[in-house]
């Protein structure tokens, strides 16, 4: 009776260690129970292997060890459990998160054509001047959204007119990326069990990335968004992002 109470607290104490460690380091949650989980059951299958657990001793089953057994694997399950449900929770709040970013951009896509009027009027209209060559967007370029965007970027000084095409001042995966915003729906999916963000695609594929060359007189942006979409964010996203605020 002795030896079954000695298990039975030492599984508890197992479990409660077991638990605070993973709930001191979230980062890794999911990892240490695994970790724990796979240790327990194949750490009690061999010692049933090689005959150091014996169930049987001198013709009795022996109690004790039958006990631990059967808490070891229970607590191996266990573990399994709690680590998946922490994952999924975690996922849960990625998506929420998702959520909270992508829909500003929506409603900014939707905007009535009477405030874009209104944002052209504001621009100055010389009538007795020789009018600069200046950037105007045409054809599939010309969204509401690239107009106020581009706007605000040239006024935080990410990029500027030169002549009729503008002139970037980051890098090229940075540009993609706002392009890619703008033109596709790509957003930022923040992990918080890897402690950054992501770039995720859109719901629209196609990138204009010929136009776009053209515009920012630039080579392969498309192939520059094809290779970082899904991985990290480029470095100055938050630059990026605020223009879309």
């Amino acid at each position: 009776m002795t030896a079954m109470l000695q298990v039975v607290f030492m599984t508890i104490g197992l479990s409660v260690l077991t638990f605070v460690i993973a709930f001191i380091f979230r980062k890794w949650q999911r990892t240490i129970l695994w970790a724990t989980a796979l240790l327990l059951f194949i750490g009690t299958s061999i010692l049933l292997g090689i005959g150091l657990l014996k169930i049987y001793e001198n013709g009795m089953v022996n109690h004790a060890v039958l006990l631990g057994i059967t808490l070891a694997y229970a607590c191996s399950f266990i573990f399994i459990y709690g680590a998946e449900k922490i994952n999924k929770v975690l996922h849960q709040n990625c998506s929420t998160l998702e959520t909270s970013i992508v829909q500003p951009v929506q409603v900014v896509n939707e905007e009535p054509i009477q405030p874009e009027q209104a944002f052209d009027e504001k621009l100055p209209q010389p009538e007795h001047e020789e009018v600069e060559e200046h950037v105007e967007l045409q054809g599939r370029l010309n969204t509401p959204l690239a107009r106020q965007v581009f706007a605000l970027a040239i006024e935080n000084g990410l990029m500027e007119e030169v002549g009729n095409h503008y002139k970037w001042n980051e890098s090229k995966a940075l540009l993609a990326y706002m392009c890619g915003r703008i033109y596709c729906g790509d957003y930022p999916k923040y992990s918080a069990r890897e402690v950054k963000s992501y770039w995720k695609p859109g719901r629209t594929e196609f990138f204009p990335e010929s136009d776009l060359n053209a515009l920012f007189q630039e080579t392969a942006l498309g192939q520059s968004r094809q290779n970082r979409k899904g991985e990290a964010v480029p470095m100055g996203s938050k630059k990026v992002d605020e223009l879309f605020e």
